[in-house]
């Protein structure tokens, strides 16, 4: 396998296996331990959907709130740890890109449909002002999320063979997305809307695509192949992860 060839399969499968660890800091970090915790009972746990019975506000606000808690964990990591390996670093930037703006985008989605934070905000009783205000938050989120994403990324000081730093970005946030789709399509009830429920999660994720990051020429070249046990673990990884969230667990 030649050097670009190998800088692209790497990038491409550090998207999807921060897009399956996200998934299972909402879903089950977050949703599902929240509801075993309160002694609910969980009908229905997918890459895309949880219902527990009975439904509770609290329960539902833990999904991204666990996104948040990983994301400001990861970014306390990155920024105090010295970090042998260079992959490790990426990997970890991208999972805290993700996790931040995960859980910003739940906020801005609750405002036009039903959401994680929706039955949270009802408690407030504000009537009119509950889309505005989800909207001014989650904005306000967004343009946090995007600044300590982006002074993450500017300690990346490294750059891939044949790539640049942020067509690898780009190459990580798409397989990201097309794993995404990918898992939805295993939700046999209906794969189509698993699907798009599966895009907009990591559409929300959008912004790492703009965050600015020029390669310098001081930057050190990776030149070493990865090791096939990367590429084969993360294959596992994610074909369990569509056997299991991805197909639904009942």
């Amino acid at each position: 396998m030649n050097e670009k060839a190998n800088s692209i399969i790497t990038s491409s499968l550090i998207g999807i296996l921060a897009y399956v660890c996200t998934d299972i800091i909402h879903e089950v970090i977050g949703h599902s331990s929240a509801a075993l915790i309160a002694g609910y009972d969980i009908t229905l746990l997918s890459s895309v959907y949880f219902k527990s019975n009975p439904i509770n506000f609290i329960i539902g606000l833990c999904g991204p709130l666990s996104n948040l808690f990983f994301g400001i964990l990861l970014f306390v990591i990155l920024k105090n740890k010295t970090f042998k390996s260079s992959l490790n670093k990426l990997f970890l930037t991208a999972l805290l890109a993700y996790n931040l703006f995960w859980f910003s985008g739940t906020i801005i989605e609750s405002s036009y449909k039903t959401g994680d934070w929706t039955y949270a905000i009802a408690q407030l009783n504000i009537g009119a002002l509950t889309k505005p205000l989800l909207i001014i938050v989650g904005i306000i989120s967004y343009l946090l999320s995007i600044k300590l994403v982006a002074n993450r990324f500017s300690d990346l000081k490294f750059k891939f063979s044949k790539i640049t730093l942020r067509q690898s970005t780009y190459f990580a946030y798409f397989f990201g997305v097309l794993a995404a789709i990918v898992a939805g399509l295993f939700f046999a009830p209906d794969r189509i809307a698993a699907s798009k429920e599966g895009l907009m999660e990591m559409v929300a994720s959008l912004p790492i695509l703009f965050i600015n990051k020029k390669d310098s020429e001081d930057n050190k070249q990776l030149t070493d192949k990865t090791n096939w046990i990367f590429y084969f673990a993360v294959l596992v990884t994610y074909i369990l992860f569509c056997l299991t969230l991805g197909k639904g667990i009942y």
